[in-house]
Formats: structure tokens, C-alpha cells, sequence
């Protein structure tokens, strides 16, 4: 670098003294030519006022035959009176430009080439007149190699001029050299060492106030840049600690599907190592299934469950809307594993279900005492009361273990294979309000049916689905409500809504609706005979049949709970 500065400054400085110097001989050359110039209009002039009579022209004989100076006398028709040269051709020379200028009476220098001298010459001629009234042109005319003594005298000194100019140059190309590569390899050595994440200062010098300024914003300028680069590489320690030890792996990729980022615990899972930052995520994640699904819901928020050598896992694919970052992070993964999770819920099933089977008998037994002792004779009233309560309740717990079982085996899948075929939602529906009629009617709750549509699925599942949305309806409605069963073919497949303006729910408990036994209003649901398994039973079954299930409340207002089925 030292070298480029040294050849830029000394070239533009050569350049500049060169031109200098060329201007120079031009200024020297011209000022010399006018100084002759001027010389040779005032010989003339005074040689014009020593001719008074013709026989004055004798004066100039001894300029004869001198090849510096030649001297000529015209009339004004342009004849040549007398010549110093006896060797010129003594022809007319009215059409001389000089000549033309003294008769005009604009006397001045004419430089042209003379083919007697066969050289440059420089002519002035003014009319003057004798003293008889005779008016003469006189001519002087030297040669133009008369401005070369002029002209060699001041080349030595402007050839001096040029050589100091040059060392001069040198010197000072060197200096200022050295001094801007010193200064730029100081900035050059304070940058390296903050990017290795050290901090050294420039050294200023107060002597150069404009590179101190320059230079003591670069140092406060390297000093802030290394405070944020500290502060930066805490937050990202700190960060990678946290998801280094985080249970859920987390992966980033790009739009190109390359891993940008994953943590510690991504690689423990997938056995994958550092070298796989910056590849295809095929190579961290190596069962196609799995890479083919998560690979095909990049551009979404998705998410999916599946089972990855013995483990099973809960991946959450979330699309990166940021457009600053969308280039380099399109998307992020998070996988959990969830085995043990999955272990613990099948156990709870596992218990689940074995529990309903043995209370199943029990209650049934009870249940079948309690009505033979109501109908017993000689009972008395209090007896009755108290056998009746026994049956109610053997019936609510009958029911409820009936969910019970119904719902374990939907878990558990083993439910008898499904026979699939082609339902009527209307008919359906319809033989559910049947069945459900006498309830209604005690509490004068209206219901209808609107539209109608067919689907592919299993009859018995649909009618348990429709029967529990629907005798939920009727369960938490107001006395003198209405319960409405909508049906309609959409875009997207075939919509059941079943809507009813009773109680409503309140939203904070709209989430957790479908877990099994949980209940809003637990005094009320008991009253009414509920279970707290029928949401549970109907999420279960859209699950099995391809379908989606929402609910919509408003408190005081009703519920909507609408089921899409897929096309």
C-alpha cells in the first residue's frame, strides 16, 4: 500500500511540475518572441526619422550583406528604392502583408518564411516621408533565430527548476507515504484486534488537528462497536446455554432447507454433530417420513406427532414471517419427545379401562337390587325415597361407565373395525331428536333441522357424535330454548353445526372442554346427570373420522359446536 501512495503522489506531482515546466517555455518563448517584437518596431521607428532625403539611404550601406538585419525602402506603389541585401530580388512587394499594414497605417510584425534567406524572418515596415514630401516605407526585417539566445539563456535554469521540483517531490511522496500508510496500518492493526475481540486504540497526534479528529471518532467509534460485540457475545452465551439445556430440540433452517441453527439436544436425539450446520436437513434427520413431512409444511405453522426409532415425538413447525430474516431463517423446528408422556396416558387408559369393566358388573348388580326392592310391597314412603336415590345414581354411574368404555376403546382402538359407508346427516339427526324428544319436551326446548348432506364414515360413530353434541344442547339449554342442527356442503367438505341458546361457557373455559371429566359448572352438571366424557368421546371420534371440531360460546347467550368433515 505504501508503494500505490508513493507512485499516485509522486506521478500527480511529476505530472503537475512537467506541466509547469511546458507552460513555463510557452510563457518564456512567447514573452521572447514580444520582446523582439518590441526591439524591432523601435529600430525601425528611429531608422525611419534618420532618412530626411533619398541620399540618406546611404546610412544603411553597412548592413550589407548582414544576415541578421535586413533593411528595405518601398515607395507606396511598392518598389523596392533601396535593399541592404544586393542580393534580393529587387520585385514589387505592395503585396507584402506588412506592406498592406503600413500603408494602411496599422504598422505591425510579420513573421513568415523568406525564400531568400531560406529561414524564418520577422518583417515591420512604417510609412514615413522625406523631406521634399516624398513618401517611403521603410523595412527592417531580422531573423527569427534571433529569439533562440533569448531562449537558451533561461532553459538551464528552468531545467534546474524541474530537477529540485523532482527531488522535492521524492522526498515529499516518501514522507507523506510513509505517513498515511503508518496511520491506515495503525486503523488496519486496531480493526484486527476488535475482530478478535480485543480493543487497541489508535495513537493521535494533536500536530494534525483534522486526522485527530478523524482518528479519535474511529477509537470512540472501535470503542462502542467492542462494548456491543461483549455485551453481544454474553447474550449469545447465554442464549445458547438456554438452549443447550432446554428438553425440546430446536432447529432453524433456511429457505433452501439448510440447518442454520440446532441445539444440544437436537443432536443428542438424531445423533447429529456440529458438521451438520450448513447442510440439508436430511442429514441430521434421516428417516424419510418424517423429513418428507416436515419438509412439506415448511411455508405453514404445522404441527404433527410420529414415532422416530422408539421414540415418539411431538414436532411444531413454525414459519418465520420476519422479511429481514426470512432469507436466513425460514423456518424453526421444535421436536419434544413425548414417550414417556405417551407411557403414562396409556397406562392412565390402560387403568381407564380396566377400572369401567370391573365397576361395570357392581353397579349393574346394584342397579337391578334397587328396582326389584322399589317394587317390593309394604315399602314405606321414606324407604321408597331412598331406594329411588339409589337408583338414580346406580343409573348415572351406569351411564358413565358406559362412556368410560365407549371412549377406552376409541383410545385404545380397539373399537370394532369401522364399516364404512355412506351416511345421511339429516336421517341421523333426526333419529337422534327421537330419541332425545321426552327430554326436550319437559323442559319445552324447541329443535329443527336445517339442510342436508351424505358423507363416508361409520354409522354408529357418527350417530354416538351426533347424540352427545346434541343431548348437550338440550343438557345446558335454558327452559324454553332452542337447539338447531345445521348441515351444508362447503369448499372444504361437509359442515355440521349443532347450536343451542342455552347457558353458554365462559372463554377461559373453552380450551379444556374436551378433556375427559372436566366440567364448568360441576353442581350443575351433576344435578343434570352429566358425565363429563361426551366432548371427549365426540374430539375422539373427528379424530378417527378425518374431521374438525370447534366451538364457538358466549356466555348467557349459547353454544355452537361445529364439526368440518374432509372431503
Amino acid at each position: 500500500m505504501k508503494k500505490k501512495i508513493f507512485y499516485k503522489v509522486f506521478a500527480s506531482t511529476l505530472a503537475c511540475v512537467l506541466l509547469m515546466f511546458v507552460f513555463g517555455i510557452i510563457a518564456v518563448n512567447m514573452n521572447t518572441n514580444k520582446i523582439v517584437s518590441e526591439r524591432l518596431k523601435d529600430e525601425t521607428e528611429l531608422a525611419a526619422t534618420l532618412m530626411n532625403e533619398q541620399s540618406d539611404f546611404a546610412v544603411f550601406n553597412k548592413y550589407s550583406d548582414n544576415p541578421e538585419l535586413r533593411i528595405t525602402i518601398f515607395d507606396t506603389d511598392g518598389n523596392v528604392l533601396y535593399e541592404s541585401d544586393t542580393k534580393a530580388p529587387l520585385e514589387n512587394h505592395r503585396d507584402r502583408e506588412e506592406i498592406k499594414n503600413a500603408l494602411e497605417g496599422k504598422p505591425d510584425t510579420v513573421e513568415r518564411y523568406s525564400e531568400t534567406f531560406k529561414c524564418d524572418m520577422t518583417y515591420y515596415a512604417t510609412k514615413t516621408a522625406l523631406s521634399d514630401g516624398t513618401e517611403v516605407i521603410l523595412r527592417l526585417a531580422v531573423r527569427s533565430s534571433q529569439v533562440t539566445p533569448y531562449f537558451t539563456a533561461i532553459i538551464p535554469l528552468f531545467i534546474l527548476v524541474l530537477a529540485v521540483s523532482l527531488i522535492l517531490s521524492f522526498v515529499l511522496s516518501t514522507f507523506i507515504s510513509r505517513n498515511v500508510s503508518s496511520k491506515v496500518t495503525e486503523i488496519g492493526d486496531s480493526l484486527k484486534s476488535l475482530n478478535e475481540g480485543q480493543y487497541a486504540p489508535i495513537k493521535t497526534d494533536m500536530s494534525e488537528p483534522e486526522l485527530f479528529g478523524v482518528l479519535n471518532q474511529i477509537n470512540e467509534l472501535n470503542a462502542n462497536i467492542h462494548s456491543h460485540i461483549r455485551v453481544a457475545d454474553g447474550e449469545r452465551v447465554k442464549l445458547n446455554a438456554v438452549l443447550d439445556n432446554v428438553s425440546q430440540s430446536i432447529i432453524a433452517l433456511d429457505s433452501s432447507k439448510r440447518i442454520v441453527f440446532a441445539n444440544k439436544r437436537a443432536f443428542e436425539m438424531f445423533n447429529g454433530t456440529h458438521h451438520d450446520i450448513g447442510r440439508d436437513l436430511v442429514f441430521l434427520i434421516e428417516k424419510l417420513p418424517v423429513y418428507e413431512q416436515i419438509t412439506e409444511h415448511l411455508g405453514e405453522d404445522f404441527a404433527f406427532n410420529c414415532v422416530y426409532d422408539d421414540k415418539h415425538l411431538s414436532v411444531v413447525i413454525t414459519k418465520v414471517a420476519n422479511e429481514v430474516i426470512c432469507d436466513d431463517i425460514s423456518a424453526i423446528i421444535i421436536v419434544t419427545d413425548i414417550t414417556n408422556e405417551k407411557m403414562i396416558e396409556k397406562q392412565k387408559s390402560d387403568f381407564f379401562a380396566n377400572a369401567s369393566h370391573e365397576l361395570k358388573t357392581p353397579i349393574t348388580v346394584m342397579q337391578g337390587f334397587a328396582e326389584v326392592l322399589m317394587n317390593k310391597e309394604g315399602m314405606d314412603d321414606t324407604s321408597k325415597k331412598q331406594l329411588g336415590r339409589i337408583y338414580k345414581e346406580c343409573l348415572r354411574l351406569g351411564s358413565l361407565i358406559s362412556d368410560m368404555l365407549m371412549l377406552s376403546k376409541i383410545e385404545s382402538g380397539d373399537a370394532p373395525v369401522r364399516a364404512l359407508s355412506e351416511v345421511a346427516l339429516e336421517d341421523i339427526a333426526k333419529e337422534v331428536l327421537d330419541g332425545l324428544s321426552e327430554k326436550a319436551q319437559s323442559r319445552n326446548i324447541t329443535s329443527n333441522i336445517v339442510g342436508s348432506a351424505k358423507i363416508c364414515a361409520d354409522q354408529t360413530m357418527i350417530f354416538e357424535l351426533v347424540e352427545n353434541l346434541v343431548s348437550n344442547a338440550i343438557k345446558y339449554n335454558k327452559d324454553g330454548g332452542s337447539v338447531t342442527v345445521s348441515i351444508a356442503e362447503t369448499d372444504t367438505g361437509v359442515c355440521l353445526k349443532v347450536e343451542d341458546t342455552g347457558i353458554g361457557i365462559e372463554k377461559e373455559h373453552l380450551p379444556r372442554l374436551c378433556e375427559r371429566f372436566y366440567r364448568v359448572d360441576k353442581s350443575h352438571s351433576k344435578r343434570i346427570g352429566g358425565t363429563g366424557l361426551g366432548l371427549a368421546i365426540v374430539k375422539h371420534i373427528c379424530a378417527i373420522s378425518d374431521a374438525e371440531l370447534s366451538i364457538e360460546s358466549e356466555f348467557g347467550v349459547g353454544t355452537t359446536v361445529t364439526v368440518v368433515f374432509s372431503k
